[in-house]
């Protein structure tokens, strides 16, 4: 910033399958922002108008002609229901939630569908009272058909649970069980499907309970353990009280750093010990427990894993996950609706299949390089070392460089350096950062934040099969390095100014990434000169993905960065910063300064928006 002042977009077309899908109006509808660019792979989605009408979709797309038995426990509250999955798989019926004291008429008319032979209510009179019960006469359900399991507490239900699941799948069990922390559900969930593949049960256990729980778990013959969860899960004391019931040697545990990551370790752990595939993960929500209770059995009768998604966007560890799977996975199936998974962390699913997770740490290491050659003033030795250090960089990826000479006043000389990605749409978007800092700042902000997103989008896209032709820039002599306060952006301006009619149509937007890197509000700008569908289109996706850009106006008659020549020129064009700071243009701009989290918001919408652009969108950038 100057010193003037301080793949393959299809739509959202969602495969139609066991229930209900969500519109692709309803992403569509985002103004600017456009159609989401998001089946990569088809999308199922079972989604019912509550937890209970959930549940009875799923049961029915798990068993159309109807079921032997079937489970039925309360959908207030969690631990009666978790270890029904295992139960219910070693019966092969599904598990079917119900009101303290009711059964919704939906569930009713399930059970009267399937026709089971026996139902197993989970759980005491709290959980599923006798006045609920006799609601499934309804559907042709004796008393003597009923068949309750109740302790008086928690850890015990899930013990007398496991013990039934045993006598299910005897004699084809191996002693093997899992043990899952009590008081919180996600653990416990994403085992689910796997528990319902191979019969095995699931006990509970916290702190004080653990002598009475590895009591239940040997008198039922259990011979090997897994651990679900870290410590804080389940202690190294419990784990120790364990290996001595059963043996050090027969005791594991599946821990990751949260529990979107522990879903993803006990995918590989079905993967590896349970012919699971990842043809097709279920997606469920990992704040609430009941579609990925119920959507257990379903995914374990195809070997299917489940992951748990947060609300508000997928982890960098899922990501790594599903980008490192992106050739297994076929399609997703989604249980619950929007209120659970949201339509953008659905996008996001999808977007893991194309392209690497925006690294932050690998951006901050482009910064630490570009501060530590200290002043990068254009024209001199430091800022030439930075052109090398980005042409090498880019040359690492996979792409071919060019380096554009850039003249300034003196006699002076600048470069451009530029590299593309080819898209399968003729649409340029240029992704640009200035290299050059103001003397005598080493310049970590302003801007080698903004060059350190741009070297690392172009990492992540280098393979990804991107609608737009995606053109990263690093342009120099952007700061003031003349004599007037109009003489700057000498790279931007030469880049423009040298472009040929053709070359000129076909960029249908441009973004400069500028001061990313410090500050508490993040700020797209522009001078409001021609088309703003950029600066459009970036508020929309912004707003759809979480992270709201604040329009800022250049007040000036040229601009304060290198969106300036482009918009002059008639492309649309904006510029993306966070602010304010405090140390800008001076020797306090260190890498130290810069906030990775800044940087990675920034990375994370940038690529976010790229791959969200289908053929239509990017058409509609350039009017």
């Amino acid at each position: 910033m100057n010193g003037l002042s301080r793949w393959l977009a299809v739509g959202l077309t969602l495969v139609v399958g066991l229930a209900g899908v969500v519109p692709v109006a309803a992403v569509q509808s985002v103004a600017g922002a456009g159609e989401v660019a998001s089946a990569v792979v088809p999308v199922d989605s079972i989604s019912g108008a509550d937890r209970y009408e959930t549940a009875v979709l799923i049961a029915r797309a798990a068993y159309p002609a109807g079921a032997r038995s079937l489970v039925v426990a309360t959908g207030e509250n969690w631990p009666d229901a978790v270890g029904g999955v295992s139960l219910a798989g070693a019966y092969d019926g599904p598990v079917l939630l119900c009101k303290p004291d009711s059964i919704p008429a939906t569930v009713v008319e399930c059970v009267r569908d399937l026709a089971p032979e026996t139902v197993f209510v989970l759980g005491g009179q709290s959980a599923v009272s006798d006045s609920a019960l006799t609601q499934l006469a309804a559907a042709g359900i004796a008393p003597d058909q009923i068949v309750r399991l109740a302790g008086r507490t928690r850890y015990v239900t899930a013990a007398l649970v496991a013990s039934a699941t045993v006598a299910a799948a005897d004699p084809v069990w191996e002693g093997h069980a899992y043990l899952a922390n009590g008081r919180s559900f996600a653990d416990a969930l994403s085992v689910g499907p796997l528990c319902a593949a191979t019969g095995d049960p699931i006990y509970l256990t916290e702190p004080g309970r653990d002598a009475s729980v590895v009591a239940s778990m040997s008198a039922a013959g259990v011979t090997q353990v897994t651990i679900l969860g870290g410590l804080e899960a389940v202690s190294d004391a419990a784990e120790r009280l364990v290996a001595a019931t059963v043996g050090a040697g027969n005791v594991d545990r599946i821990a990751g750093v949260d529990r979107y990551d522990t879903a993803t370790k006990i995918a590989d752990y079905a993967y590896v010990h349970a012919g699971f595939t990842n043809a097709r993960p279920g997606l469920a929500t990992g704040a609430d427990f009941a579609d990925a209770i119920t959507g257990g059995v379903l995914l374990g009768k195809g070997r299917d894993p489940l992951l748990l998604v947060p609300r508000w966007e997928i982890t960098d560890r899922m990501g790594w996950w599903l980008y490192a799977r992106h050739n297994s996975i076929q399609e997703y199936l989604v249980l619950g609706g929007p209120a659970a998974v949201p339509t953008r962390v659905r996008v996001e699913m999808q977007h893991a299949l194309l392209a690497p997770v925006f690294s932050e740490v690998n951006a901050m290491a482009h910064v630490t390089y570009l501060a530590g050659l200290g002043a990068r003033g254009a024209g001199g030795t430091a800022e030439h070392l930075a052109f090398d250090y980005i042409a090498g960089r880019l040359r690492s990826y996979g792409y071919t460089v060019s380096v554009q000479t850039v003249y300034l006043p003196g006699g002076a000389m600048s470069h451009n350096v530029i590299a593309e990605r080819a898209g399968t749409a003729d649409g340029v978007i240029v992704l640009g950062a200035h290299v050059d800092s103001k003397p005598p700042s080493p310049g970590g902000n302003d801007n080698g934040s903004g060059v350190g997103v741009v070297l690392e989008l172009a990492r992540i896209l280098a393979q990804a099969p991107t609608v737009p032709t995606v053109r990263f820039i690093g342009f120099g002599a952007e700061e003031i390095g003349g004599p007037t306060a109009d003489d700057h952006h000498f790279g931007s301006r030469q880049y423009v100014s040298g472009l040929s009619a053709t070359q000129h149509a076909r960029i249908h937007g441009m973004v400069s990434v500028d001061m990313v890197g410090y500050g508490s509000t993040f700020n797209i700008r522009s001078l409001r000169q021609g088309p703003q569908t950029v600066v459009n289109s970036l508020q929309a996706w912004g707003s759809f993905t979480g992270r709201p850009l604040y329009f800022l106006l250049d007040p000036s008659s040229t601009g304060w960065s290198d969106h300036e020549a482009f918009e002059f020129a008639g492309i649309p064009a904006a510029w993306l910063e966070w602010r304010v700071d405090p140390v800008y243009h001076t020797i306090g701009d260190t890498a130290a300064h810069v906030q990775p989290t800044r940087v990675r918001s920034t990375g994370r919408l940038m690529r976010s928006w790229v791959l969200g652009l289908t053929p239509e969108t990017l058409t509609g950038l350039r009017p």
